[in-house]
């Protein structure tokens, strides 16, 4: 049995949210370690996309690797009754490199399911359900009864060991001596007990940032090209950064593996020679130019001293 939800995409993705849970408490009951079994579902989940990610990864080289080019017709070609001429000189650039710039939305457009898939489940893990404080009277006496915090995880089997021991500790994630339901924004007992939650943080942004980086690193003419994309990459990841600070700590666990697959991927792309570089500056006919002597006066006295025909 499965804790589910009422949401309209929760319905519709129920199957398989259900089906990932089922594999991280799988993961739980042979390593009863939390960010350990998130990291494990991680990896699974980013190995099945693995195909989608190389074709992402070149595609998105590929176009960064023409920035140069296309700012260079962008130049050319300015105004409106030039973008005609400009979209059909695109178009040639794109096929004379074999770079389809539609095709690279689309494996980013297939990965996204699954991580909203596997981003749910792991957030399912924290979820609560908080039941209000009330008043009753027994025997003419006022009884207080105080808000109660009960864990329901959902998508986690209900007859899972890992249900039951969430539900045992009342929804805390304890592991390496921290609780991973907590956020770095939650009340911590003192400013040492919310230094791993900070760590948690600052690597997520960290290797988001690194990911960029080492991208834009292989073509450096690509950000002057279009300094305004590079200036959202190098911002982009601290705009994240307010996500990171008020998630739970074992969602940063996701976002740190997550992070860590992507750039490995790269590195083996670029590596082994599957992913191009920019293309090659036009080479210049040095033959078909035209020489030319001396210019001014210099050029006068020259042209007098040769001798008549």
């Amino acid at each position: 049995m499965y804790a589910s939800i009422t949401t309209p995409i929760g319905k519709i993705f129920q199957p398989l949210l259900d089906a990932v849970g089922a594999v991280l408490a799988f993961f739980y009951s042979l390593v009863p370690n939390y960010p350990i079994d998130v990291a494990l579902l991680t990896i699974v989940i980013m190995a099945l996309l693995t195909p989608l990610t190389v074709k992402s990864t070149k595609n998105m080289a590929a176009m960064q690797a023409l920035g140069p080019e296309m700012k260079k017709l962008q130049q050319k070609y300015k105004g409106a009754e030039n973008r005609a001429q400009l979209n059909e000189e695109m178009m040639k650039l794109y096929k004379e490199h074999k770079v389809n710039p539609a095709s690279g939305c689309l494996p980013m457009l297939l990965q996204m399911p699954a991580f909203f898939i596997l981003y749910s489940v792991i957030r399912g893990m924290t979820n609560t359900v908080t039941t209000v404080a009330y008043t009753t009277t027994k025997n003419g006496l006022k009884v207080y009864h105080p808000a109660i915090v009960t864990a329901e995880p959902r998508y986690i089997p209900t007859d899972s060991k890992m249900y039951h021991n969430i539900v045992a500790a009342h929804g805390q994630l304890i592991s390496f001596g921290m609780d991973f339901s907590e956020k770095l924004l939650s009340k911590h007992s003192s400013i040492f007990a919310a230094i791993p939650f900070l760590l948690l943080v600052v690597a997520s942004v960290g290797l988001q940032y690194l990911q960029m980086a080492r991208l834009n690193a292989r073509n450096s003419g690509a950000a002057q090209a279009n300094p305004q994309a590079a200036m959202l990459q190098k911002y982009m990841p601290l705009i994240f950064g307010f996500i990171y600070i008020n998630v739970a700590a074992i969602l940063n666990v996701y976002f740190i593996v997550s992070s860590a697959i992507r750039i490995l991927t790269q590195e083996i792309l670029f590596r082994r020679g599957m992913v191009g570089g920019p293309p090659p500056p036009p080479t210049v006919d040095v033959t078909a130019t035209e020489k030319k002597g001396p210019k001014g006066p210099t050029a006068d006295r020259t042209e007098r001293a040769l001798p008549k025909p």
